[in-house]
């Protein structure tokens, strides 16, 4: 019996896991498999949870959307943060993690056949989300930075090409994309009349004198621009499966039908759990993220320790 998917590649951090488990005893060995936080939601969020979770509201669906309060206070948090504006009740939805979110995406704006174009190296999870939604992967170059260009991108488009998918700070190479770079990549798409699907998952884990940008604030091209982004690393949250995706009001329109009938909704637990993190403990996050920083830093000196290796310290 054959299956839709077989052709599509299987997730390789399950079979990593499986080939690593020999290894995982010894104290020398160095797990540099699937990033997870290293710290928990704030405790004041979660003990507010807690003192809500006899509400029957905690445990029925919220709208697709999310809940309004959430969509409204994130549109605050992007708009001090990343400077995106997004109208909460038109253009943004919260969903099950941004893995949910891009797959959506893939499934609302590509037709069989179409492809998307991503520099390489690339993220598993994007290639699988096209493929899923019946579309082809075209890859474009990086130069010796990982910084994508605009040139790059011109030569890798053809006929097909329905978007072009950047994810900064990047997974996997943890290069931050200058902002001349993606507004040149946002001009060449517009040129080509293509979407422009952005993924911000990472965009406060900026060091070294980086600076996130974010396409969507750019008012000439907020119909090209999708763009998503996950609390899970910088909240502490990958568990409660909270991201969120903006977009024109049309294209919200059209996701919404993905998202009814994906999920309905994002966990409402979660949402709430997010609510409360945005109302109340931000400032345990921003502590949060200086202490990664800290932690990189002692990464980047163990690493330059092992001779096999050659490192390269992304910006």
């Amino acid at each position: 019996m054959k299956f839709r998917t077989e052709d599509i590649m299987p997730p390789p951090v399950l079979r990593l896991l499986r080939e690593a488990a020999e290894y995982l005893g010894p104290p020398d060995f160095l797990n540099l498999g699937q990033g997870v936080p290293g710290h928990v939601p704030p405790k004041r969020a979660l003990a507010m949870l807690e003192e809500r979770m006899q509400h029957p509201s905690v445990h029925r669906y919220t709208p697709d959307q999310g809940l309004l309060e959430l969509r409204e206070e994130l549109a605050l948090f992007l708009r001090q943060n990343e400077g995106i504006d997004a109208d909460p009740e038109t253009e943004l939805v919260i969903t099950a993690g941004a893995n949910q979110a891009l797959t959506g995406a893939m499934l609302t704006l590509l037709e069989h056949g179409q492809n998307v174009v991503m520099p390489s190296p690339y993220y598993f999870n994007a290639v699988m989300s096209v493929h899923l939604c019946g579309g082809e992967v075209r890859t474009m170059p990086v130069d010796s930075e990982f910084q994508p260009s605009a040139e790059a991108l011109r030569k890798s488009i053809d006929e097909n090409t329905r978007a072009v998918l950047l994810i900064s700070p990047n997974n996997p190479t943890g290069a931050v994309y200058r902002r001349d770079h993606i507004n040149e990549i946002l001009d060449a798409c517009l040129e080509h009349e293509l979407f422009l699907v952005f993924d911000e998952s990472y965009a406060r884990l900026v060091y070294d004198g980086a600076e996130h940008y974010s396409p969507r604030s750019r008012k000439d091209a907020l119909d090209h621009v999708v763009s998503m982004g996950s609390l899970s690393k910088d909240f502490g949250m990958s568990g409660w499966r909270i991201g969120y995706i903006i977009g024109s009001s049309a294209f919200v329109d059209e996701f919404l039908k993905f998202q009814d009938s994906a999920t309905i909704c994002a966990p409402t637990a979660g949402q709430m759990l997010a609510l409360e993190i945005l109302k109340s403990s931000v400032d345990e996050i921003e502590y949060e993220l200086k202490q990664l920083g800290l932690m990189r830093e002692l990464a980047y000196l163990r690493v330059n320790e092992i001779d096999a290796l050659q490192t390269v310290r992304t910006q």
